[in-house]
């Protein structure tokens, strides 16, 4: 499923394999809630032989570190200096990318000891390191030079367009959505995958319980396609 957003990855990724300098190999990729930078990050990974990685706010280096080895098939044994030389050694081979899904929890505007140890292992290697964060991820990285001058590129993540809510719909429903319906659930979504996902998931349900081979804006008039948590949070607020 080749949407917008993950051409721009497939673009980036070329961009940094040509770089001058080895070890400007990281590339910082935001975007806004729900736009569904796990789900595509994680789909690229498993498609392109990538190291996906979800980063956790309880690590230390050493977690980090063990996680790493892990999901390369590594002993976690010995001393963190260890388990990096394994990793190290591995990466300098294969030359898989990393990718770090919810890298906010990799530094704060305090420490950036945990991207300081990625940064270690992405220059002695060469390999590429992708770190999915937030809108103001970027801002976290600017902040520590040292890091921020291995940064190759920065990609935004874009809200979905219609070709993609309809690349999307047609991948993952089981059941046959109209032109009407998919542009419906392009706009109630507001281009958030995360939605078009919820959207697809209700209509399904829907459509099991009443039999239905083929749906329309009509068959869920006044249904809720895409149930936003924060819209509900504010509508209460002002109410």
């Amino acid at each position: 499923m080749q949407t917008q957003n993950f051409r721009l990855l497939k673009e980036a990724e070329k961009t940094v394999a040509r770089r001058g300098a080895r070890e400007a190999g990281l590339v910082l990729i935001q975007g806004v809630y729900g736009i569904g930078k796990s789900e595509l990050t994680e789909r690229w990974a498993s498609e392109n032989g990538h190291v996906f990685i979800r980063s956790q706010k309880v690590w230390s280096c050493r977690a980090l570190l063990e996680e790493v080895a892990t999901n390369l098939g590594l002993s976690v044994r010995g001393s963190a200096k260890d388990v990096q030389n394994r990793i190290t050694q591995h990466l300098a081979v294969s030359m898989q990318a990393l990718i770090f899904d919810e890298a906010d929890y990799l530094a704060d505007m305090r420490n950036a000891a945990k991207l300081e140890t990625i940064r270690d292992i992405s220059d002695v290697t060469g390999t590429m390191v992708f770190l999915v964060g937030m809108q103001n991820f970027p801002a976290i990285v600017q902040r520590y030079e040292h890091i921020a001058s291995r940064v190759a590129r920065i990609v935004q993540l874009q809200q979905l367009t219609l070709a993609d809510v309809q690349l999307t719909c047609k991948a993952k429903s089981e059941v046959a959505l109209t032109a009407a319906l998919v542009e419906q659930i392009h706009r109630d979504s507001k281009g958030r995958m995360r939605h078009v996902l919820n959207a697809i998931a209700n209509i399904e349900v829907w459509a099991e319980a009443n039999s239905w081979t083929e749906v329309d804006v009509a068959h869920v008039k006044g249904k809720p396609l895409c149930a936003d948590f924060t819209g509900h949070l504010t509508a209460t607020r002002s109410a």
